[in-house]
């Protein structure tokens, strides 16, 4: 395994972590068990950096880290976050701290990240006096927190600023081999600014080895897998702390690490050349997060926005309907009832058009 410096903090983190929300439902469902048994190979495989959330696999997931937590002999370094959605006050964040400790069934938690923040208003919101980053710089203050980072989906010149405004340890944001082009800017802003840079969707939300043939480019070699290929890619660029794939089973993980062996570096001249076989239609594919999945209406959201990324990836014009139909045993029609309310792009993490995608849909099918 590779360690790297997590910016300034003293500490080195695994350049593999684990996302751990893409967990088996039928399995966490049943308990924190046979999830856990990842955790535990994944630390025995020299990853020392879990990160979660609550809500995470409908909100199983901090209790599986720290189950698997608790088992281990060598503790790993466990983020976990909060959203102005769950705290606007500062005992309320104080309380999400607390309460993560006792599911992570640890006496402190080294990143509590501010959570999902998508504009600088809402970076704004959490730092007002009283509100959320106080509970949170309280918690710190009372050793219940080592290293206070933020979660965000926002554009590069909106990461400078959080950069240069010095309260974060480390950013963990979204970036990958589709859209590293139009977000480098802010990875590199972070890391002249001596943040830890950690990643999460590395693989897109499972888009890149879903689609290997459209992907093809990203492979240094034949006998790279994508995800392997994906995961080097990261890697070899100097400013990236570590990537948080999400493996839901030990194959999954053991692919995840082999990736470690044969990192090279990326150099701006690969990375020109790898731009050029990108489209800007590439850096709006749904990533599968499913914050949007919230309709007053009862549309399945995320079901249509994944069948939505058919049409930007496949020249079959069938292939949308057909995954809607057979993916999802959908009826079309329900993309119709959306009454363009916006509550799916206030949620939506990329800033997608969705009601604009469910309206096409509505056309299409």
């Amino acid at each position: 395994m590779i360690y790297r410096p997590l910016g300034n903090t003293g500490k080195e983190i695994s350049a593999i972590g684990i996302g751990c929300m893409r967990f088996y439902p039928e399995e966490y469902k049943k308990g924190p068990e046979k999830p856990a048994e990842i955790l535990l190979r994944a630390r025995e495989m020299g990853i020392n950096y879990f990160d979660t959330a609550p809500y995470y696999c409908e909100d199983h997931s901090e209790d599986i880290v720290g189950y698997a937590v608790s088992q281990m002999k060598e503790k790993p370094y466990v983020s976990t976050k909060c959203s102005l959605g769950m705290a606007k006050t500062a005992d309320e964040a104080y309380a999400r701290v607390e309460k993560s400790l006792e599911r992570l069934k640890m006496d402190k938690i080294t990143v509590y990240n501010l959570w999902c923040i998508k504009t600088m208003e809402e970076y704004q919101e959490m730092l007002r006096p009283g509100g959320l980053y106080d509970g949170v710089l309280r918690a710190q203050e009372d050793g219940l927190i080592e290293h206070i980072c933020c979660s965000v989906h926002i554009d590069g010149k909106g990461l400078a600023e959080i950069a240069a405004d010095g309260r974060m340890a480390s950013v963990t944001l979204g970036y990958n081999a589709l859209n590293f082009a139009y977000r480098r800017e802010g990875i590199e802003a972070c890391y002249n600014a001596g943040l830890g840079v950690v990643i999460m969707n590395p693989l897109a939300g499972g888009l890149l080895p879903q689609h290997p043939d459209k992907f093809d480019f990203i492979r240094n070699s034949p006998d790279e897998t994508i995800v392997q290929a994906s995961l080097r890619f990261l890697l070899g660029q100097k400013e990236i702390t570590a990537a948080l794939p999400g493996p839901a089973n030990i194959a999954e993980l053991e692919e995840c690490v082999s990736a470690v062996e044969n990192v090279q570096e990326v150099t701006r001249e690969r990375l020109a050349a790898l731009s050029k076989q990108l489209t800007r239609e590439l850096d709006t594919l749904c990533t599968g997060c499913a914050y949007c999945d919230d309709c007053p209406e009862g549309i399945p959201v995320p079901e249509f926005l994944d069948a939505y990324n058919m049409k930007l990836l496949e020249e079959d014009p069938d292939a949308l309907a057909n995954r809607i139909k057979w993916q999802w045993g959908l009826q079309p029609e329900l993309a119709a009832k959306c009454t363009r309310c916006g509550v799916c792009e206030r949620l939506c993490t990329q800033k997608l058009p969705v009601m604009d995608r469910l309206a096409e849909i509505a056309r299409l099918v």
